[in-house]
């Protein structure tokens, strides 16, 4: 007795001629497979009803499947709105976040801050759009708590640099001498939502950050 895999490799040209060429047996495919084997069964040696239950539980399987597919590819779509209605709803509220950004403009900075656990030696980086290292500052032992740091915009030789956005980094001096990286912290009301590929980010103080860059979310500032 052949099952419906095998009768598919039989007639092949009677599924492609009504469907066209399908990757995947569909449920549909498979009646129609199983009412061409009840045609073309041997009159004396007709279907079983051992072999003609095991057909049906093989379409049951197929279409259950089918149907958990379906109900995966809703719950997934209906999870991707409610998430982007949950961000979007951030707009217009007191964010504050980890920033590694400081602008230059006029040939002024803002004030930047950041926490302290602990007791520490403070480094500061600031780097430019290439990445390159344009001011190193030793800003000495401070203490546990809330600091701050101010940018005078200019280089190691002192030379005032052009107005822009540069990165920065705050490290911590260990004991053994290496260098562990800190977070600064900026924060504002959320002026947008933006959504590129997978990513999603919040506008803040003019600045693009990362949704998981942000520490704290509340009504007001």
């Amino acid at each position: 007795m052949m099952n419906w895999i095998q009768m598919n490799n039989i007639y092949p040209m009677e599924n492609s001629k009504n469907h066209g060429v399908k990757k995947e047996l569909d449920k549909e495919a498979f009646l129609e497979l199983l009412v061409t084997q009840l045609k073309n069964q041997d009159p004396l040696e007709p279907l079983k009803d051992r072999e003609f239950i095991a057909q049906m539980t093989q379409l049951s399987t197929l279409e259950q499947i089918t149907n958990m597919s379906e109900s995966v590819q809703k719950f997934v779509e209906s999870s991707a709105s409610l998430y982007r209605a949950q961000v979007s709803s951030m707009v217009g509220k007191y964010a504050v976040v980890k920033s590694n950004i400081i602008e230059l403009k006029n040939g002024v900075t803002n004030t930047q801050v950041f926490k302290l656990e602990e007791p520490s030696h403070v480094i500061l980086k600031i780097y430019d759009e290439n990445g390159k290292i344009v001011k190193e500052e030793d800003l000495g032992n401070l203490e546990a708590g809330m600091q701050t740091f101010l940018w005078d915009g200019r280089n190691n030789d002192g030379v005032a640099l052009p107005d822009g956005i540069y990165n920065f980094g705050l490290y911590t001096v260990q004991p053994d001498g290496s260098l562990s990286e800190i977070s600064a912290m900026d924060g504002g009301k959320v002026e947008a939502v933006q959504f590129k590929d997978n990513d999603v980010y919040v506008l803040v103080n003019g600045n693009l950050y990362p949704i998981n860059s942000i520490i704290e979310i509340s009504e007001e500032g």
